[in-house]
């Protein structure tokens, strides 16, 4: 006979065992050179309605316990590798169990109006979507009780929670390109952006993965300003004279670019070494060397 359990005695499943629960809905994980993205923490969080500042650490007791295995791979949809999450064998062996026990219980739902009661099993099958059972323990969970009509859009609902954090992820993510854009970020900078990391509950591993991002990024750019702003002194060079317009120029670019005095000091170098060749072919040249002396003088420190 099915075992009678009231929804409190359903809502009191651990974390973990809902995260194993979420998890053995995913199988054949360990073959596969691209992983599907709902096993990545963002949608852990969402399908098991964990609270992703709490989800890293129990993944972490799951994996010293040997019942999840870690991987960073290719994620379908993203475009850098990330971190996913299956079960080992003894992780779908605990996990079985777990389902069967959650298969057999019987509760109580709202339906039409009325209160009926069905095995949990029986309740995907009436239903227009799909709930697996780590839907309907969630469900349980976070409303306390199950209603059929809420039932009916869970997925909607789950886009929507993935929407918010994209869009919380994506105010963060502006954060921290301003606290870079520099080049550094100061002790102040840091502060604040660790406050509103902890306000809006993005992750460690997620923090992490953007900033390298950001910080990658950043210093492709800043290459790509170093060559345009070498290329604009040995043009303004060439003609061993400096006019004001030009001067104005370089200043301006210098400041947008982010160009530090002693890079400029660098090119500078560079660019007089590709016009006159070794040192002591520029040693009669005094008109260069009085040009390149006066963008050092109008190149202070950012």
């Amino acid at each position: 006979m099915p075992h009678c359990m009231s929804l409190e005695e359903l809502t009191s499943i651990t974390s973990k065992d809902r995260i194993l629960l979420y998890l053995s809905d995913y199988r054949g994980m360990d073959d596969r050179y691209e992983l599907p993205a709902e096993i990545t923490q963002q949608l852990i969080a969402a399908g098991t309605g964990v609270q992703r500042k709490h989800l890293s650490q129990y993944l972490s007791d799951l994996i010293q316990d040997m019942f999840v295995c870690e991987r960073k791979a290719h994620i379908h949809g993203m475009k850098q590798r990330m971190n996913g999450y299956y079960l080992t064998s003894s992780g779908y062996a605990k996990a079985d169990t777990l389902r069967r026990r959650v298969e057999d219980v019987v509760v109580s739902i709202r339906m039409d109006g009325n209160t009926k009661t069905l095995k949990v099993s029986d309740i995907d099958d009436s239903t227009s979507v799909h709930l697996t059972l780590s839907d309907i323990v969630r469900e349980a969970i976070l409303e306390r009780q199950l209603d059929m009509s809420s039932l009916e859009r869970v997925e909607a609902k789950k886009r929507e929670a993935i929407e918010v954090k994209e869009q919380d992820s994506e105010i963060y993510k502006r954060a921290l390109l301003t606290a870079w854009h520099d080049g550094r970020v100061t002790a102040t900078e840091r502060f604040l952006v660790e406050e509103l990391r902890k306000h809006l509950k993005i992750s460690e591993e997620q923090h992490r993965r953007l900033e390298t991002e950001i910080v990658r990024r950043l210093a492709q750019d800043h290459m790509e300003f170093r060559r345009i702003y070498r290329t604009v002194l040995e043009v303004a060079l060439s003609d061993k004279l400096i006019s004001g317009p030009e001067e104005a120029i370089l200043e301006g670019l210098r400041r947008v670019m982010r160009i530090s005095r002693r890079e400029h000091l660098e090119l500078v170098e560079e660019v007089e070494l590709s016009i006159c060749g070794p040192p002591s072919g520029c040693d009669g040249d005094k008109d260069l060397q009085k040009e390149a002396m006066k963008l050092i003088r109008t190149s202070d420190e950012l």
